[in-house]
């Protein structure tokens, strides 16, 4: 990817992302999350983790003493494992994500048809109704997601991780499921052309963007606001996201002995 994307790869290390290198302070907390989180406020001891399970585990056996993570995410988390408990965060202001599909900027006709597709499902309620059927209300016995087959079409390549669920959700036995998934499904069948999943690692999407491994991934990018962040800091070159289709904010899960409000 060049010069270009590795001197943004370090800028969003060391100013922006969760990527951080943190503060030499002993007594800052130790935060796990994911590379794929885009934005965290400055001078935080934060630790790396490729995927979702790992990450639990070391909260769990104490390697770390929180999980920055999504609300939606971190709602899900509770749900199914009592030892979690999201941190009460109402003192400060949440950073907030947007969701969006990214593909090869090169990729105009495929942006735009994704553009319409999102746009009309949130013209129209089916976002809203996804939202609620996938997140608000997901349970802790989440199904596949069927995605259409069309005789003939073309067939779109999507990378999916598995590691932010309910969002990007893959089952114990391999199967995609859970709310990004369904939007998948719902856009495959708007712009009737064929979804095949190939899951791959978070931290590896960018790169199986660019070298052609799919064409589609899921990515985050930080809303525009006042802060004097360069345009597109939190897109790789070469690489073009959509309008969002959802929106979360970063909170943080501890251990639940240990209280929600540590």
């Amino acid at each position: 990817m060049g010069k270009k994307f590795f001197l943004l790869a370090t800028l969003l290390l060391m100013i922006f992302t969760l990527g951080g290198c943190g503060d030499n302070n002993a007594n800052s907390p130790r935060i796990g999350t994911l590379t794929q989180l885009n934005s965290s406020p400055q001078g935080e001891a934060l630790n790396f983790y490729e995927n979702f399970n790992s990450m639990q585990m070391a909260l769990q056996s104490n390697n770390i003493d929180k999980i920055r993570t999504y609300q939606s995410v971190a709602e899900y988390m509770t749900a199914n494992n009592s030892d979690f408990a999201i941190e009460n965060s109402s003192a400060t202001v949440p950073l907030v994500d947007n969701f969006c599909c990214a593909m090869r900027a090169d990729d105009v006709d495929l942006k735009n048809s994704f553009d319409k597709a999102i746009s009309d499902m949130e013209a129209d309620g089916t976002l809203d109704s996804l939202i609620v059927i996938y997140i608000k209300k997901y349970n802790a016995a989440p199904k596949p997601v069927e995605i259409p087959h069309f005789d003939d079409a073309e067939t779109i390549r999507v990378g999916i991780t598995g590691d932010l669920p309910p969002l990007d959700l893959v089952l114990p036995d391999g199967t995609p499921a859970g709310f990004n998934t369904a939007v998948l499904s719902e856009i495959a069948t708007r712009i009737h052309k064929n979804i095949e999943l190939i899951q791959i690692d978070s931290g590896a999407r960018a790169v199986a963007l660019t070298t052609g491994q799919v064409d589609v991934i899921f990515w985050v990018v930080v809303p525009a606001d006042d802060s004097n962040r360069p345009k597109d800091f939190d897109t790789p070159a070469g690489v073009a996201v959509t309008e969002p289709y959802y929106q979360d904010i970063v909170v943080n899960v501890n251990l639940s002995t240990l209280g929600a409000g540590f």
